[in-house]
């Protein structure tokens, strides 16, 4: 089920730059290595999660990840972004996370990031080259910790047996060996498959995602009617309409910008 939106450019930036909202109630990509979200693809080792508007970052609600189970030590939560884009396209990645009541701060760990990356002349959709591991250092059961991967930064990397060079411990660097390297996927994950997890919940939100200068800001949000579309508020100015924003909305839904602008006019 696709649930992903895009509501209105709203930052002013730079000439040429802009920041975009996109709205997530679920997958949004077709399949695995098309752009977009999946989560829990591997059905085999996935722990329960929800959408909830228990707890936020921004907007009203977040992906909440259910107490990891102890008879399958295998279970965690992997939520993936699928973006298939050159590495020198890309500036940086973050999150947010809020561990549950089932964790400490010491847990701070298991909500961490993997980034999948491949040189120049492998195809994109492969595997992985390089894989970078972005581990949070601190975390907060009372508030929200932001993680930030940066191209530019060095992270433990792990390089595949088949990767054509040795990764270098900054993604930027990749370019230099081999242009024209990607980033395949980013994935978040919460627990580590092993006992140290087993009970473990907590909350992910607010992913920015950086790159020539535009941002895209994804946003995790509640679709209680099960109809693909994160529930949202009526539109109150027609600027919410514009660049795809008419889609976002079902609270009416619209057919098209003009109607969604009309409603903003009218009130009908």
């Amino acid at each position: 089920m696709l649930g992903c939106t895009l509501l209105a450019v709203v930052m002013a930036l730079p000439a040429g730059a802009a920041t975009t909202t996109v709205v997530v109630a679920g997958d949004t990509a077709a399949a695995e290595n098309e752009p977009g979200w999946m989560f829990n693809r591997d059905t085999t080792t996935s722990t329960p999660y929800e959408f909830t508007n228990a707890k936020a970052s921004i907007g009203a609600g977040s992906v909440y990840i259910e107490p990891i189970g102890g008879t399958n030590r295998l279970d965690k939560f992997i939520a993936e972004l699928f973006v298939l884009t050159p590495v020198a396209e890309i500036e940086s990645l973050s999150y947010d996370f809020l561990i549950g009541a089932g964790g400490t701060a010491a847990d701070e760990n298991e909500f961490y990031l993997n980034v999948y990356a491949n040189f120049g002349g492998t195809p994109e959709t492969n595997f992985y080259d390089c894989r970078y591991d972005v581990v949070p250092t601190t975390g907060s059961t009372l508030d929200w910790t932001t993680v930030t991967f940066d191209t530019s930064a060095s992270y433990p990397v792990h390089t595949r047996g088949t990767s054509p060079e040795t990764c270098p411990t900054t993604p930027a660097a990749m370019d230099s060996l081999l242009p024209g390297s990607t980033i395949r996927v980013f994935a978040i994950n919460v627990g580590d498959t092993s006992t140290s997890d087993v009970g473990l919940d907590g909350y992910l939100d607010n992913v920015v995602l950086t790159g020539g200068g535009d941002t895209t800001v994804y946003d995790f949000e509640v679709d209680e009617d099960g109809n693909g579309v994160a529930d949202t508020a009526p539109p109150t100015n027609k600027d919410e309409c514009k660049k795809g924003g008419w889609a976002t909305f079902d609270n009416p839904s619209f057919r098209n910008q003009g109607q969604c602008i009309q409603y903003v006019n009218t009130g009908q």
